[in-house]
């Protein structure tokens, strides 16, 4: 079947075409995964499990993310495309698993927003000191500036992640420069990095971090849902993962290893705030409120970065006919997916009511905004982690296929390293159960993998040319290996 190109769509399912650079598309990339927000508010979701081996999890999350960042880029060098996991997918383990993936990565991404913008409820309420009947009332305003900036041009809101991000990052990398020169609370040390300061069960309590870990770096690969928008995506989209991989690594080991020697191996996991700890321990009390900020502010700007990943696959599934159509058109003047961005929206606060006046209190003595935080980030990361997953193994099936100097090193055992990692994170979020309305996010990712199989199944008998589509419609096509190599029917595609 000959493929389509944003060309050929009519002029109201168009994006904005090279509208991004590659500063902007790294932008996206970090701003998603959204640094200051990670370093403030997700550690302590690591440090209950993983205790005083905190950087060990976050390492062991990042070599993880690393090596799926290897499978992502020799993806992006062959297409670009909106939904790149939808696409990616369907082109290695066929039409009905890139539904299926799509179908996963929109809702886990979607799971991102109400999280994000509780942090920045919570946040803003603490700073400036109102009580918690303020804080869904401030939910619902981030919402009303979440659709905002989501639906003008792109590339206003990214310019924008990018200073940002960069405030916010200089700021806390000061404090991990003083707080590691200092010593912190015992002297520097390589505890961190051994399974036997964890808070619960050694290794169980590693794995099981893992999954805020890697919480804190989903987003990396995100620059690739707009592959469509940016100018030159071959190159401009593998430029802006490895920055944005290498950059989260190398920070976020620094900055939890800074915080656990700062509060203490044996004390970390106690400590709620420990990224504003340090701050005000080792630096200034005011350095310790800015971190406080930035985290906030961060925290919207990946709330943004969420909901416009996630629309782009919800536009990408509508465009092509697996989703109501209505969904894959776009805004006359700004080219964005309206129509996706108004559902993400509406989605996000259905369940933001759910989390906060209908599931049962975990007693975390944390609140309703962080219940809200700690659920959804849960939920979207195992929904997420499952599309990882199944990128690793379609990258295997994929360069095997397309690569001319295929190596088994390189496009076998790297793919699987991440899928390993990713597995046993899944497997600590199960055994043994968190409390709930933790121990319900395993089920709700079950029951949502399911639903997404019987659609597709169904679809796949009442409208087979709609399936036939999943995966064709790309911005761009191509590449060295596509010179000479021709590209083999993927496993199980509609031809």
């Amino acid at each position: 079947m000959a493929l389509e190109s944003t060309h050929e769509l009519a002029p109201e399912q168009r994006l904005a075409k090279g509208a991004l650079s590659i500063p902007d598309a790294i932008a996206i990339s970090v701003s998603v995964l959204a640094p200051g927000m990670a370093m403030f508010l997700n550690v302590n979701g690591v440090a209950v499990q993983a205790g005083g081996a905190t950087p060990l999890a976050f390492l062991l999350g990042g070599v993880a993310c690393l090596a799926l960042a290897f499978v992502v880029i020799g993806f992006t060098r062959r297409m670009a495309s909106a939904g790149y996991a939808y696409t990616y997918v369907s082109r290695s383990l066929g039409k009905e698993s890139g539904f299926v993936a799509g179908w996963l990565y929109a809702f886990g991404l979607a799971c991102f927003v109400p999280m994000t913008l509780a942090g920045v409820a919570y946040l803003f309420c603490d700073l400036v000191g109102l009580s918690n009947s303020w804080l869904f009332p401030m939910f619902l305003v981030t919402m009303v500036l979440l659709v905002a900036f989501s639906i003008i041009r792109i590339k206003v809101t990214t310019r924008l992640q990018l200073v940002i991000g960069i405030v916010t990052v200089v700021v806390i990398l000061i404090v991990d420069i003083v707080t590691t020169a200092k010593g912190g609370a015992s002297g520097n040390t390589a505890k961190p990095f051994t399974f036997s300061h964890t808070a619960v069960g050694g290794f169980h309590g590693v794995f099981y971090g893992i999954i805020f870990g890697i919480t804190s770096y989903i987003g990396f690969e995100t620059a690739a849902d707009f592959g469509e928008e940016t100018k030159n995506p071959r190159r401009a989209i593998p430029i802006a993962i490895i920055a944005a991989t290498g950059f989260a690594i190398l920070f976020y080991i620094w900055s939890t290893y800074s915080m656990t020697i700062g509060v203490g191996i044996d004390k970390i996991a106690a400590d709620g705030t420990p990224l504003k700890t340090i701050a005000d321990k080792y630096v200034t009390h005011w350095v310790g409120t800015l971190t406080e900020v930035g985290a906030m502010l961060a925290a919207f700007i990946v709330c943004v970065g969420c909901a416009t990943a996630s629309t782009r696959t919800v536009y990408a599934m509508g465009r092509e006919g697996v989703l109501p159509r209505f969904l894959g058109r776009t805004h006359a003047r700004f080219q964005t997916p309206v129509n996706a961005t108004l559902l993400v929206a509406g989605a996000a606060l259905v369940m933001a009511l759910l989390s906060w006046y209908a599931f049962p209190d975990p007693g975390f003595g944390v609140g309703r905004a962080l219940d809200t935080y700690y659920f959804w980030a849960t939920l979207g990361t195992l929904l997420v982690i499952v599309v990882y997953i199944g990128l690793c193994f379609g990258g295997m099936i994929f360069f095997r296929r397309t690569q001319r100097r295929w190596n088994p090193l390189a496009h076998v055992v790297v793919p699987l390293i991440a899928a390993v990692v990713f597995a046993a994170a899944l497997y600590g979020s199960i055994h043994p159960a968190p409390p709930a309305p933790l121990s319900y996010t395993p089920y709700i990712t079950l029951a949502w993998l399911v639903v997404g199989v019987i659609i597709v199944f169904g679809l796949r008998s009442r409208n087979p040319e709609a399936v036939a589509r999943i995966g064709s419609i790309l911005g761009e096509e191509g590449g060295e290996d596509a010179e000479d190599v021709p590209e083999k029917p993927a496993l199980g595609a509609t031809t």
